[in-house]
């Protein structure tokens, strides 16, 4: 808890949780990722119960089909982190506000409004209790949680403050936390890739999951057009052809999702410094989205066991193709990412294994978001320096870690008393390794080495048995 605060950007909750999880199931990788699997699986229910919610179980079996088939979803269920279990939170939220809506409302004897039943305020409640724990989970859950608020007010006026004001007291409980972080600059990375392409790859990797960037890969936005071509027109059709009720349901959902993804990028656009819009940020918007297009997929004459009319046939078989291809589709593609290496990310198990355990002081320069696995796997106590550090380090070795083949580095880079001793590949990455002759140490230099043509976006050093001099 403490680490929360200097070394994350995000709030304590998951990290307090998986902590108490790993007691049970250990910190290794089945320990540490089972966590989000077991999240990623409950979000399933979840969307049946919200596409039930606004129409019947046959939208809930979409709905629920897409997101246990959606390669996002899957990707971040696999990951541990944060994001699988703010999917799931945010995705309750969202099922209790609709309750919520749903509570009759009627004038008091005096002409003010109320809610009648007791149902009414445990959907309040609830929305309330699950609301404060997404925000816990990740910032980023504000966007559509304000959202909710400012619709619950509008809806049941005084009534909602039921249920408002718990998020309310858990974000001003986190803002401390959250001004500290924001000053340590943790995610001000996000800034060094253009906005337009974050948010290009937010579509495609809603669509196919993360196969660009943080793979180290060129983001491929072809695999992602069929199913947002499929998805848009299941959208598509809940708008022309959906009942009253159900556009109402979709606008709801594609409404929450429009703010999830709308309001970072506005923020992002008046205050440039606070550009943190990238997909994995914006995941509360997928759920609501899927749903929709559940909705879309389903679309038939409510209540009937067949469309009684011609355009009712055709719109229900249109649909009904649309939702058969794009579980069949994202299956099949969260199938082929599982199963070949150039769509995960790098093996650095493998890496770690072949460079083995540090024999004298050495540095290892390698991708950005490689070092935090790579310096789990080594458990050697690596240090990864930032890059406003001044201390004279001096190291016997440097290792380069490159995306595939990679030219020597110059030779001012590290020293004329460098030589190579090894150059090999580990799966798609290459492994150089430099050293000094003998037991001798040489000044590390920091600036020059970071920028080494290593085939990535940006570099990071970790330091291997050593200290300053």
């Amino acid at each position: 808890m403490e680490a929360v605060g200097f070394s994350e950007s995000a709030p304590p909750l998951y990290y307090a949780l998986a902590w108490l999880w790993t007691q049970a199931t250990g910190t290794g990788e089945v320990g540490l990722r089972s966590l989000s699997a077991l999240a990623g699986v409950a979000t399933v229910p979840v969307a049946y119960l919200l596409g039930v919610e606004l129409r019947d179980r046959r939208a809930g079996i979409a709905a629920a089909a897409l997101v246990a088939v959606n390669p996002m979803l899957l990707w971040y269920s696999q990951e541990a982190r944060d994001y699988s279990l703010l999917v799931l939170l945010t995705a309750v939220a969202t099922l209790y506000f609709l309750r919520a809506l749903d509570v009759p409302v009627e004038r008091g004897p005096y002409g003010h409004l109320r809610t009648g039943t007791s149902a009414g305020r445990t959907d309040l409640t609830l929305w309330g209790v699950f609301a404060a724990l997404s925000l816990a989970t990740h910032y980023f859950a504000v966007f559509p949680l304000a959202l909710e608020a400012l619709w619950l007010l509008r809806r049941l006026r005084r009534r909602a403050l039921a249920g408002i004001w718990i998020p309310v007291a858990a974000g001003l409980a986190l803002l401390p936390l959250l001004v500290h972080q924001v000053s340590l600059g943790h995610a001000e990375w996000i800034g060094d890739r253009s906005l337009g392409h974050r948010l290009l790859e937010t579509g495609a990797t809603f669509a196919i999951g993360e196969t660009g960037d943080i793979v180290a890969r060129p983001e491929n936005v072809l695999p992602a057009i069929v199913p947002l071509l499929a998805a848009l027109a299941a959208l598509a059709l809940l708008l022309a052809r959906g009942s009253r009720r159900e556009r109402q349901g979709g606008a709801t959902l594609l409404g929450l999702a429009a703010v999830t993804v709308g309001a970072p990028l506005l923020l992002a656009l008046v205050v440039p410094s606070k550009d943190y819009v990238l997909a994995r940020n914006l995941l509360p918007a997928l759920v609501p989205l899927l749903v929709a297009v559940a909705l879309g997929v389903t679309m038939r004459a409510s209540g009937a066991p067949f469309p009684r009319q011609g355009w009712e046939r055709r719109t229900g078989s249109v649909g009904a193709a649309l939702g058969m291809v794009l579980v069949a589709y994202s299956l099949g593609f969260s199938v082929f990412v599982s199963v070949s290496p150039a769509w995960q990310r790098p093996d650095w198990r493998a890496v770690a294994e072949r460079i083995g355990e540090p024999r004298a002081p050495r540095a290892i320069v390698l991708w950005t978001l490689g070092a935090a696995p790579l310096r789990w796997y080594l458990s050697t106590g690596s240090y990864q320096v930032r890059p406003s550090e001044e201390h004279a380090w001096a190291i016997h070795e440097a290792v380069f870690v490159s995306d595939g083949p990679a030219p020597p580095v110059p030779r001012g880079m590290l020293g004329p008393r460098f030589r190579q001793v090894s150059y090999e590949a580990v799966g798609r990455l290459y492994v150089r390794r430099y050293a000094m002759p003998g037991p001798d140490l040489a000044p590390l230099r920091l600036r020059r080495i970071r920028h080494a043509d290593l085939g990535f976006g940006s570099n990071s050093v970790l330091l291997d048995g050593i200290g300053p001099p």
